[in-house]
């Protein structure tokens, strides 16, 4: 086991993804050099290897200064657990936001440690080995799925799936410069055909050494680019004593490896994709092409089988797999110069069809940050001006605070609209203060609004269509705005982002009541096992359809499909108005990085106090979502007293392990606080406390409309 690190930040300060890549080191075709071609393209990920065996692909990422670890490349059931054993600990240390698994047997043996860990796992598929339940299997463990050609995707449902082709290379050398930097010399009345390939006997070159012996190929010879694939170490001497035995021995050539094919592909008058299946490999069907896509791009005219003449369109003569005659007379057709031009011009034209480097590298970043809920992250934080709104009631102190941390944050085309309901304590006054001096701050008196009044005042009112909002009493982040500002940029198609906030908490009970009843950004980066389970049978994680006003931002046109914000309800305004935008059609999604500080009440009675409301507003809302939940509660304690007083061993041994499951989240939250045995303690008592606040509320609020519809009932 080797280790190597490595890696610089950027120069501007905007922080990376951090991505662990897990693929096979011992060779490097076509889906290694893939993965190479948008690492070197961007500068957006904070990239390591975790490599399957060492070879030349761990060569090249430690040429590339990344930090690599090498494992034994295993091969049996046995073997592949070993490496999931192996893989765990180095993932813990790393503690990447994305792993990418390349290939069945990667995923495999990554996808379970890493969802143990929380790790959001991508596999990227690029051939059609293992197919039918496996391939199903890992589309359902993994949380994303990258193929490298549409018809990958054919027979599958993945649930979050990504086609990204291979990307358009550089324009390539001069034909002499080319053919220099090869060492190739051939005479000037004979033609060359190129293969960029690891030499394995599914890659087809036999099929090209044998054409050459036929009348097509007469005039031609070839040269192949690639390294001798390990689980097919016998393949290059079979091919050498095939080409002696045909009298072809001086018209075949065994370049080695050749890391810039694309760079030197005018070095050949035509290259050739020829895969096909064979008795050890019968599924094999050729996924990437890249060679064929690297030629395309200088112009190289392409023999291929199917689907790669997708990729050269009109500049591919198609053959079938396995039909060497049809290569010969291929190269029969391009022997002829005009034949060759006109093929050569239709395969460029073609190419541009295709993202470069740099493009397809974006959107596979992109793919990847929206997963680890980070939208943008990497890219300097261009994008629309943005209107931030906030609303205020005698809240001079959080104010304050709150103008510190924004301001900076506003850029000379942003700006912060603030809507006080008739606040007495100076609030207003300082406000105003503040607008005079700086024309990014507006303003606006709304005598009696509330919160949700006060939102849509201030939406109505803003000058742009990309709205944030915050709460009196957060303190963002440093990098708030800037979060929002790159998921409106990057995701035109999400009409809701909902931001994260973390719990300012200082005394024991406070550590306990932020335990008890908030999310944590932490487990929305790295959702455990235990945290994916409770969040979804009980609460209290981050769901992007559901968002508060802390942190929260939207354009317009979904505020409007959605109605605004309730002006009816007190609380819970800001989750109804997210569940009414995604039934408007819209969609939701998290952004990790737009952070708050958000500030629990001084007290413990005022904290229960505004669970009550909360209650009050699950109530008044009549969702049955949030009602259901409050009024839950409400039966499983009123369950536990009647089983504490008059149950049976087996029904208290149930209920115990009920109430261990429910306090298990926030019991391991609390064994993370500075004072941990203490903090724990406290959970179940606050707990309680907590949830019997917010029952009374929902309760009380739904028995107070049942009252008014029997009042009004004719």
């Amino acid at each position: 086991m080797s280790q190597r690190r490595g890696g610089t930040p950027h120069g501007d300060g905007r922080s990376r993804l951090r991505v662990t890549v897990v693929q096979a080191g011992g060779v490097l075709g076509g889906a290694e050099r893939w993965q190479l071609h948008l690492a070197d393209a961007t500068e957006r990920l904070d990239l390591g290897l975790i490599a399957l065996g060492a070879g030349p692909t761990a060569a090249q990422w430690e040429a590339r200064d990344r930090p690599v670890v090498v494992l034994p490349d295993e091969r049996s059931a046995a073997g592949l657990l070993r490496t999931q054993a192996r893989i765990l600990p180095h993932l813990r240390r790393i503690r990447p936001d994305v792993v990418v698994a390349h290939g069945v047997k990667a995923a495999l043996v990554t996808a379970p440690a890493a969802r143990s860990l929380g790790l959001p796992v991508v596999w990227v598929r690029h051939d059609a080995s293992f197919s039918g339940r496996l391939v199903g299997l890992l589309d359902r463990i993994t949380d994303g799925q990258v193929s490298t050609s549409s018809w990958l995707v054919e027979g599958r449902d993945p649930r979050n799936g990504l086609v990204l082709h291979p990307p358009r290379m550089p324009a390539p050398l001069t034909r002499a410069a080319a053919r220099e930097r090869l060492g190739v010399r051939i005479d000037e009345d004979r033609l060359l055909l190129g293969m960029g390939a690891r030499i394995t006997a599914y890659k087809g070159i036999d099929d090209a050494v044998r054409a050459l012996a036929e009348p097509g190929g007469h005039g031609w010879d070839l040269a192949v680019a690639g390294l001798a694939d390990p689980a097919d170490p016998g393949e290059h001497a079979r091919l050498v004593a095939l080409a002696d035995e045909l009298g072809l021995a001086d018209r075949v050539r065994f370049l080695g490896d050749v890391p810039e094919f694309a760079r030197v592909v005018t070095a050949f008058d035509a290259v050739a994709v020829l895969t096909k299946p064979t008795p050890a490999e019968p599924w094999v069907r050729e996924a990437f092409g890249m060679s064929a896509l690297e030629a395309a791009t200088g112009g190289v005219p392409v023999v291929v089988v199917p689907p790669v003449d997708d990729i050269a369109g009109d500049g591919a003569v198609v053959v079938r797999p396995g039909r060497p005659s049809e290569v010969a007379a291929a190269l029969a057709t391009l022997a002829d110069d005009r034949a060759r031009q006109r093929l050569g011009a239709a395969a460029a034209d073609r190419s541009r069809d295709f993202p470069d480097a740099a493009d397809a590298a974006d959107r596979l970043v992109d793919f990847l940050a929206e997963l680890a809920h980070r939208p943008g992250v990497g890219r300097a934080p261009t994008g629309p001006a943005v209107s931030v709104v906030t609303t205020v009631l005698d809240d001079r102190d959080a104010v304050v605070a709150l103008l510190g941390a924004l301001l900076p944050q506003l850029g000379p085309r942003d700006e912060l609209v603030v809507v006080d309901g008739g606040s007495t304590d100076g609030t207003t006054s300082l406000v105003a203060g503040v607008a005079d001096r700086d024309p990014r701050v507006r303003l606006l008196v709304e005598p009696g609004a509330g919160i949700s009044r006060g939102r849509n005042v201030g939406i109505e009112a803003a000058a742009h269509d990309a709205v944030a909002c915050t709460d009196a009493g957060c303190v963002p982040a440093p990098g708030w705005l800037a979060a929002l500002r790159r998921a409106f940029d990057r995701h035109p198609d999400v009409a809701l982002w909902t931001g994260t906030y973390s719990v300012a908490a200082t005394r024991v009970w406070e550590h306990a009541l932020a335990a008890v009843g908030y999310p944590v950004v932490e487990e929305l980066a790295r959702p455990t096992p235990l945290v994916r389970a409770y969040g979804r049978f009980l609460g209290r994680s981050f769901d992007p359809t559901m968002p508060t006003g802390r942190s929260v931002a939207f354009r317009r046109d979904a505020w409007r499909a959605a109605g605004g914000f309730p002006e009816h309800l007190a609380t819970g305004e800001d989750v109804l108005f997210g569940r009414a935008v995604v039934a408007a059609g819209g969609r939701a999604a998290m952004v990790r990085d737009a952070e708050v500080v958000w500030a629990q009440r001084p007290t413990f009675r005022a904290n229960l106090t505004m669970y009550r409301r909360y209650g009050e507003g699950s109530g008044d809302s009549l969702d049955r979502r949030l009602l259901g939940r409050d009024l839950a509660r409400v039966a499983a304690y009123g369950t536990a007293v009647v089983v504490a007083a008059r149950g049976g061993p087996r029904a208290r041994v149930v209920a115990g392990l009920g109430a261990a499951a429910y306090l298990s989240l926030p019991v391991a939250r609390a064994l993370r606080s500075p004072a941990p045995l203490r903090t724990a303690a406290l959970v179940p008592g606050v707990a309680a406390a907590r949830d019997l606040a917010k029952a009374y509320g929902a309760v009380s609020a739904t028995l107070r409309h049942r009252r008014a519809r029997g009042v009004t009932a004719p």
